[in-house]
């Protein structure tokens, strides 16, 4: 039986606006939503919609069209999951036996890399798209300075180039939840944290060997080009929107495992803002251990803005720090590059309080 209390909250985080709700109820079902609920506070008619649909015998349909029409939102994505309202039957198992010549048509060609569970990577890459934030200044309007990412409820990532570089009268803020649909239109402004008046916790510089022209310069292993940065409040114990609860859990931060490496040819991922536009998602692999290891060089495509991303594996666990490209200007550029958070991690060893101990 579906669990109303638990789609009255998701589909108010799915459907801010009561429009988005009506043209899905419009399109998918032939319905005015009019009809269904008297105007009233948007809580209200939604869970008016829920009982009049329940007592007409569709809500689990509806249910599944809210997640169709919004795949992304992780309440709905967990709802549909929980009531076992997936859009087709669960396929009969099947014995998979071979055939003559199809030993030579499927063969596992990268064996570092394994296959993906679709409903675990949606759940898990929406989660993190929630903890990865704009780094901005004060201004009207604000200036997007670069990306960062929680790895605490009040802690922020990034790089210290990025941070370097901001005036010291200029107040820092974090900007999270700033996506667009899968229209490209912009569906939420996102949610604003101001950094604390001490904001910044640890930080290590670039290095020369980043910017130089000269392959054969290797960085210095303290030279990390990583900044914390403390946040006025702990947003990661807050909801994305509304009031907690069963249905709607903590925004959370991105947890670290220090023994978690990569190497060539592993698939590597990357959420970031690109010029300082909304979210996006980055692709690719990591193609060169530069300085033994001391910087991750890869081919996924970043823009300015996209400095301080966080660097993601296969199975979405942080791995890295996105920090810079090749600095050659007068070639195609060959590479961009990335520290291996292990060596943050590392430096990091009795400096300060742990955070990357701490389960989100």
């Amino acid at each position: 039986m579906m669990n109303k209390g638990g789609l009255h909250k998701a589909l108010q985080s799915a459907f801010p606006l009561r429009e988005r709700m009506a043209m899905m109820l419009g399109l998918r079902f032939d319905r005015n939503y009019a009809a269904l609920a008297a105007p009233a506070p948007l809580d209200v008619e939604y869970w008016n919609i829920i009982v009049q649909v329940n007592a007409e015998g569709w809500l689990d349909a509806l249910a599944r069209a809210a997640h169709e029409t919004v795949p992304g939102n992780p309440d709905l994505a967990r709802l549909i999951l929980d009531g076992g309202l997936t859009s087709v039957p669960p396929a009969p198992k099947a014995t998979i036996l071979p055939r003559a010549n199809d030993q030579a048509l499927q063969r596992l060609v990268r064996l570092n890399n394994d296959f993906i569970n679709i409903a675990q990577f949606r759940e898990r890459l929406s989660a993190l798209e929630g903890q990865t934030c704009r780094i901005e200044v004060d201004g009207s309007p604000p200036v997007a300075w670069g990306t960062g990412f929680l790895v605490g409820p009040d802690l922020v990532m990034t790089n210290h180039h990025v941070v370097q570089t901001i005036p010291g009268d200029r107040i820092v803020t974090c900007r999270f939840d700033y996506l667009t649909d899968a229209a490209g239109i912009t569906v939420r402004a996102g949610t604003v944290v101001p950094s604390a008046p001490d904001w910044l916790v640890n930080s290590r510089p670039a290095d020369p060997a980043d910017v130089s022209l000269n392959d054969t310069d290797i960085p210095a292993p303290d030279n990390l080009d990583f900044a914390l940065i403390r946040l006025s409040r702990p947003v990661g114990n807050e909801p994305r929107q509304g009031v907690e609860g069963p249905d709607n859990p903590p925004r959370g931060w991105m947890g670290i495992d220090p023994a978690l490496t990569a190497k060539p040819d592993d698939d590597l991922l990357i959420l970031q803002h690109p010029k300082g536009s909304p979210l996006k998602l980055g692709i690719g692999r990591l193609t060169t251990l530069h300085g033994d290891g001391l910087r991750w060089r890869h081919d996924v495509m970043t823009e300015d803005g996209s400095s301080g991303s966080p660097v993601l594996n296969g199975q979405l666990d942080l791995i890295g720090l996105h920090h810079g490209g090749d600095p050659n200007e007068f070639r195609t550029a060959r590479f961009n590059q990335a520290v291996p958070m292990a060596r943050i991690v590392a430096w990091l060893q009795d400096k300060i309080d742990p955070f990357w101990t701490k389960t989100p």
